[in-house]
């Protein structure tokens, strides 16, 4: 290619880029004018349909014509400001379904219509400056990037919190699972029910050694009677908690040892030596009475 002809395939390729540029302006003018019709084009479109009544009646789409227009006239379509803003209503959006319980199957179900309210003022300006189909792509495939953008902070926003509420009743579950319960000075019972994973074997040997330096005892009682079975990770964290209330001076005994617990735990070898065994929680009480 000579000289002459590469510089008229650069000037033709600034000229696109410049029209490009200028739809996108448009673009951004007139979302940002025509905000209030364009949220109203979207209820039209979901037609008074409950499941979207957090959007109708509240300024979450309005925000958004109002963040993406201001977006596109004062910024490059791609630029991280942009980014940035449409992460702020993202997040904010996922904020306000949290809070008014929407589910993030419902609240995602609003995205197509922002697509097709948007779709027909990209088509609209493309046409008015009579831009080629490649171009007129490009724009609309920008806009797709945006909303994109605006779908992850809000799913990401969404789901983070539904994690932190996920591990922050896990974490109460397994408080409940390890309740020392104290019956007199110095002395507390630790009642264990239900299966015991590895996860809450191990949680049970920190929190009970957190609750019997609290509570500053001298004796603690574990009852195994509520347990369904034994295994291996929570025999050896059983032996260890018991080893390690040992150095700290609290004597530990064990009560409800059932014939098939006691059969399981001689087939895994196991032995609980130096330790007090009862046969019931009744029995281990009888050597820590309440009143003395």
């Amino acid at each position: 290619m000579g000289k002459d002809s590469l510089y008229i395939s650069r000037k033709k390729g600034m000229r696109k880029m410049s029209g490009r540029e200028q739809v996108f302006k448009q673009i951004g003018e007139e979302i940002l004018t025509n905000k209030n019709i364009l949220r109203q084009e979207m209820e039209q479109i979901q037609n008074h349909d409950t499941r979207y009544l957090f959007e109708k009646d509240t300024q979450i789409g309005e925000d958004f014509f109002l963040k993406l227009g201001e977006g596109m006239i004062q910024h490059n379509p791609e630029s991280e400001e942009i980014k940035a803003s449409i992460r702020t209503w993202g997040e904010n959006a996922a904020q306000f379904c949290l809070k008014h319980q929407v589910s993030l199957s419902g609240a995602l179900r609003v995205l197509p219509h922002f697509r097709e309210v948007l779709t027909h003022v990209i088509e609209k300006k493309c046409l008015d400056y009579g831009l080629s189909l490649h171009d007129s792509f490009i724009v609309y495939g920008t806009f797709e990037n945006v909303l994109d953008h605006a779908a992850h902070a809000f799913s990401h926003t969404f789901l983070n919190k539904h994690i932190v509420d996920l591990e922050h009743a896990k974490k109460q579950m397994q408080e409940i699972s390890v309740p020392v319960v104290p019956i007199k000075q110095g002395t507390a019972v630790l009642p264990l029910i239900g299966d015991m994973d590895d996860e809450r074997s191990e949680f049970l040997q920190q929190r009970t050694l957190e609750r019997t330096t609290e509570l500053e005892l001298s004796h603690i009682i574990i009852d195994l009677s509520g347990i369904n079975t034994i295994n291996t990770w929570f025999a050896q964290h059983l032996i260890q908690l018991i080893d390690a209330l040992q150095l700290l001076g609290i004597e530990p005994s064990i009560s409800g040892m059932r014939p098939e617990l006691s059969q399981t735990i001689v087939h895994l070898g196991i032995t609980f030596k130096h330790v007090p065994k009862y046969l019931t929680l009744e029995q281990a009480l009888n050597q820590h009475p309440v009143y003395t």
